[in-house]
């Protein structure tokens, strides 16, 4: 599948790039990584997003690409390559997929992926989807320059929890030193992403921790956000998806959840320490992810959604 994907971008002229709704760094960094990469073969390639970039990740080169302008493919593109996107509905472009004038290349390393695309290159044992995106580069003979390595640091960064995370592999840290040694300054890389936080977003961790509940002999915990905290604190648009480490930073915790209210939905991320497969609670709820980290959006209300996945949960753990 590999090579599917290798000679389909050769073949092809002009390549739209997007990725997952909400963008984290690993879907923005391995967007931009390739963006530059294919750029450098002299493809005509852009970015597919309906949001703009995140104000975190506006340090990374060609960020300002990410605009929110460029909605849907071009007339000419004969390729678009969807990143870190497990399912349809979480596609962050306009796209048909039953499309003639495109085909799609869906590249993902979630266990949970609907495989929609023209071809499907699902890789689970990468840690990010730059893992993979760095191989394809390498394959491809691109000169990994300090650019391309800071947006590919930042995906296996975040991806990895700055690689204290299960899904840290040999290979995860040979591509990361060899992302080093283009001289891209990763301690800075690192020092930008988190230790660059805004009082207004000590202030909602301060309110989270506050409000959090700890459940079946303190083995989960839940937290919420609310519309009202984050109207409170100024951060509507901000990223808080750093909030669910407050639940697993307790020592009897083995799974934390965060439910984060919406304008439309409740958004629910989940996390696991050991043994609990949280993923396959997230797909009973249309969602998915990885064993450890996953996620699902839901109309229930939050003390609604909260009951059920205590239920849940709770048959999971080993108390």
């Amino acid at each position: 599948m590999f090579e599917k994907v290798i000679d389909s971008i050769c073949k092809s002229k002009e390549i739209g790039i997007t990725f997952h709704q909400n963008p984290d760094g690993d879907s923005l960094g391995s967007g931009l990584a390739l963006l530059q990469g294919l750029l450098q073969l002299g493809k005509n390639a852009y970015i597919i997003s309906l949001e703009e970039c995140p104000d975190d990740f506006k340090f990374l080169p060609m960020a300002e690409t990410i605009d929110g302008k460029t909605t849907e493919p071009s007339k000419d593109t004969d390729l678009v390559i969807v990143l870190d996107c497990g399912n349809v509905e979480r596609i962050n472009a306009s796209l048909n997929l039953q499309s003639e004038k495109y085909s799609i290349i869906n590249i993902d390393h979630h266990m949970s992926n609907d495989n929609y695309g023209s071809i499907n290159y699902v890789n689970t044992k990468s840690a990010a989807v730059g893992e993979i995106i760095f191989s394809i580069l390498e394959y491809l003979e691109v000169d990994i320059n300090k650019e391309i390595a800071t947006t590919i640091y930042t995906s296996l960064l975040t991806d990895t929890g700055s690689f204290r995370h299960s899904n840290t592999t040999e290979n995860t840290h040979n591509v990361a030193g060899k992302l080093i040694a283009t001289g891209c300054e990763f301690s800075k890389i690192h020092q930008t992403l988190f230790e660059n936080t805004t009082l207004d977003k000590l202030k909602l961790q301060g309110e989270v921790i506050n409000n959090m509940e700890l459940a079946a002999n303190n083995k989960i915990c839940f937290m919420k956000v609310t519309l009202d905290d984050l109207n409170k604190f100024n951060l509507l648009n901000g990223d808080t998806s750093d909030l669910i480490t407050l639940g697993t930073k307790i020592k009897t915790v083995e799974v934390a959840v965060l439910i984060k209210e919406a304008e439309d939905k409740i958004k629910v991320s989940l996390r696991a320490k050991s043994y609990v497969d949280v993923r396959k609670i997230a797909e009973i709820y249309g969602g998915g992810g990885h064993t450890k980290a996953s996620g699902f959006a839901t109309q229930l209300r939050i003390e609604d959604i909260k009951k059920e996945l205590l239920t849940i949960i709770e048959k999971e753990l080993v108390i």
